[in-house]
């Protein structure tokens, strides 16, 4: 089983902070089988990333 929290991940571009995720909590049970949907920059890269330890 996978739980997260207040996951929230912001950067700077410039002189201006994005804010990339805010406050995400997710929940993978064991087994389960799980896909990460949504439009060219709402953060799914950016999720599995903090999610495998890359970020």
């Amino acid at each position: 089983m996978l739980k997260l929290k207040g996951i929230t991940k912001d950067y700077a571009v410039g002189d201006e902070t994005v804010h990339a995720l805010k406050g995400i909590d997710l929940e993978f049970r064991k087994s389960e089988f799980v896909a990460v949907l949504g439009h060219s920059g709402c953060g799914k890269t950016t999720l599995l990333n903090i999610i495998g330890g890359l970020d």
